[in-house]
């Protein structure tokens, strides 16, 4: 059970209202036909083990890694990796979901793997669950998750699913060509 998100409420009662009225707005704007049941069921085809690569914006953009842990009807377990481009600000911390309507995903912040960077806060994401074709009805393949980041001053995030891993087999050959020095 997440408590971090309550006592936010209570210190900072903006931010939630900012919150809430992202969630109107991003369910205001999406066709029916987008979030309603009839596109599948949750978890609609997140798996453990995916990938999705990105970008987000918060005073600046960064590049972002979302990786599912765990993705059932009930909840979704994620990491969230960050990266601003030309600078040494990195992390990443876990993750905790819920969808909320449809394929709507809300996805608040967890603890941090690392200690974070200095004046680097964690944040949420609510975003569109979306398949490889949005006129294919019942499709769960997700191939991109696309929304907005819950916190002050931050705007949308994009990321889009990542190829399967490498075989064992290519990793492995690969490993041997790029070191340069062998025995």
């Amino acid at each position: 059970r997440n408590t971090r998100s309550r006592h936010t409420c209570r210190r900072r009662p903006t931010t939630c209202m900012h919150a809430a009225a992202i969630w109107a707005t991003i369910v205001a704007l999406l066709p029916a036909s987008t979030v309603s049941a009839g596109l599948g069921s949750p978890p609609f085809g997140l798996a453990a083990g995916q990938t999705f690569v990105g970008h987000y914006t918060c005073a600046s953009k960064a590049w972002l890694f979302l990786t599912v842990e765990t993705a059932t009807a009930e909840a979704v377990e994620a990491v969230f990796h960050f990266v601003y481009p030309g600078s040494t600000q990195h992390g990443a911390f876990t993750m905790h979901g819920t969808w909320v309507s449809g394929r709507i995903l809300k996805l608040v912040p967890g603890d941090w793997l690392r200690p974070p960077p200095e004046k680097v806060v964690p944040i949420g994401l609510a975003g569109l669950v979306m398949p490889a074709a949005d006129d294919v009805p019942g499709s769960a393949d997700p191939q991109r998750i696309k929304g907005e980041v819950l916190h002050m001053g931050c705007g949308e995030f994009e990321v889009n699913r990542t190829a399967p891993a490498l075989a064992e087999g290519g990793s492995e050959a690969q490993a041997g060509g790029a070191g340069g020095g062998g025995a």
